[in-house]
């Protein structure tokens, strides 16, 4: 009885002192610099076990586009940090968007572990709907007076619009992997016309007060787009 009590406390030693070797390698590692948006947890049913078909996201800001190596880090990172918070998981995915691109919907890379296989892949997408949504460093006339330049987002579909104020524009449309299209604009009155290079031309309605743009959608009727 002896022998199996010290088996016993021997087994649980060492796997403590693996959990605190685990959360100490954490805390050590030199990170980029990064910051955590929001966590999407899985569920976890009654008896504490997860569904393998549960995923445990993590959605993450980065200031710029990081090699390869870099993503690596953050991604063990995180897997270390998940299958400690989430005994069984098998699905870990974190989410990279970079700095102002989280309401696009569109990550610059997604770092995932499914089933004790991992992977990185980058959207360089993400890189031209980051320099589209910036601001300008210096505003002209146009940029100041035409209030159709800026971001309008839909509430409903989480799609967004970006005009400039060169007459050219991007819509992003919801969704991991989706492509952005590039369109250019021209705006009478309250009437916005955008044409774009795969899809051609689409109506808009512009009211200035509400600073909203609607679209007639045949798959989802009136959409309404929100100024940023």
């Amino acid at each position: 009885m002896k022998k199996i009590l010290f088996a016993l406390t021997t087994l649980l030693f060492v796997a403590c002192g693996n959990n605190v070797q685990q959360s100490k390698d954490i805390e050590n590692v030199n990170l980029p610099e990064y910051k955590l948006l929001n966590i999407e947890e899985p569920r976890v049913s009654s008896n504490g076990t997860i569904s393998p078909g549960q995923n445990l996201v993590y959605n993450i800001e980065i200031d710029h586009p990081m090699q390869n190596d870099s993503l690596e880090l953050l991604q063990n990172y995180f897997i270390q940090k998940g299958e400690g918070d989430f005994v069984g998981i098998n699905k870990v995915i974190v989410r990279a968007y970079l700095k102002g691109t989280y309401t696009y919907g569109t990550p610059y890379a997604s770092l995932n572990l499914v089933a004790g296989k991992k992977d990185v892949i980058i959207n360089e997408e993400a890189i031209k709907i980051k320099e589209l949504s910036e601001e300008p460093s210096t505003k002209t006339e146009q940029d100041t007076t035409d209030p159709i330049v800026g971001t309008f987002s839909c509430d409903r579909t989480h799609d967004t619009y970006i005009f400039k104020s060169d007459q050219t524009g991007l819509f992003v449309m919801q969704g991991i992997g989706v492509s952005p299209s590039e369109f250019t604009w021209k705006r009478s009155g309250n009437n916005i016309t955008i044409v774009f290079e795969v899809f051609g031309e689409q109506k808009l309605m512009y009211n200035p007060k509400a600073k909203t743009l609607t679209e007639k959608s045949e798959s989802f009727g009136t959409l309404v787009f929100h100024k940023q």
